[in-house]
């Protein structure tokens, strides 16, 4: 049995990028865990930014806790994935503000995919001791591609390969849809790799963990049906069921 530590940026990143195979790997007798790192709430002494408000709004999660909420989605997608999670406490982008400051580092959509700033950098230690200190020995640890540049994505890798071990790395979804990208540029020829063929009931499982993050469905699609024939189309290609090691 091997276990795996599969790196979330956040809540919905694993599920989306490789729901199946992370079933499949659970049905197989192996553990998952899927830890979500920037899972942090908004700082206690500023207000929301406008576009993390009117992101609130487009997710119908109400005056909730978000973040809260958005773990419960989580929960409940990891039971039906078979797999365990655990979180980091770095607040997603969209909360964060230019260190020392009042502005805000997400203004709109656009900066989102921004290099860090260079005032970000002291997130990346933190998250990397969290790792170090809690990642059993033997345990294969999976990042995102960062396909997308995302800059939650990239804060999350660049935290990995500071452990200075090597990684496995899975595709961004649905970053990799949206725009043409070729793998050959991201991936060295001589990674290790494991591939799965995502049966049926991973399928299954893979929409269901989906549908489990209820406020993210109309950030990608129309509604629930909408995303079940996008991830039936995606795995059919051959999508999420790779993973590569270098």
């Amino acid at each position: 049995m091997n276990e795996w530590v599969f790196l979330s940026p956040h809540f919905d990143d694993v599920a989306l990028s490789v729901g199946g195979l992370v079933w499949e790997l659970t049905a197989r007798g192996d553990k998952v865990e899927i830890w979500t790192i920037c899972a942090g709430d908004p700082p206690f002494d500023k207000e929301l930014t406008d576009y993390a408000r009117m992101l609130h709004i487009f997710w119908e999660l109400g005056e909730a806790d978000v973040p809260y909420a958005r773990s419960r989605e989580d929960e409940a997608c990891c039971r039906v994935l078979g797999a365990g999670y655990r979180r980091y406490t770095v607040p997603d982008c969209i909360y964060r503000y230019v260190t020392g400051t009042e502005e805000a580092l997400i203004k709109v959509p656009d900066d989102i995919n921004k290099p860090l700033e260079p005032d970000e950098a002291f997130l990346i230690p933190p998250v990397t001791d969290f790792l170090r200190k809690n990642i059993a020995s033997g345990t294969e640890l999976v990042t995102p591609l960062t396909i997308g540049d995302h800059r939650d994505h990239v804060l999350v890798r660049k935290a990995a390969e500071k452990l200075g071990i090597r990684l496995w790395h899975y595709v961004d979804y649905p970053y990799i849809d949206q725009e043409e990208y070729n793998l050959a540029e991201w991936i060295p020829s001589d990674a290790e790799q494991v591939a799965l063929q995502v049966s049926p009931s991973a399928l299954t499982a893979w929409q269901e963990g989906i549908a489990c993050h209820r406020s993210q469905i109309v950030f990608f699609w129309p509604d629930v049906d909408g995303m079940r024939l996008a991830i039936a189309e995606y795995a059919k290609s051959g999508g999420g069921g790779t993973i590569w090691k270098f």
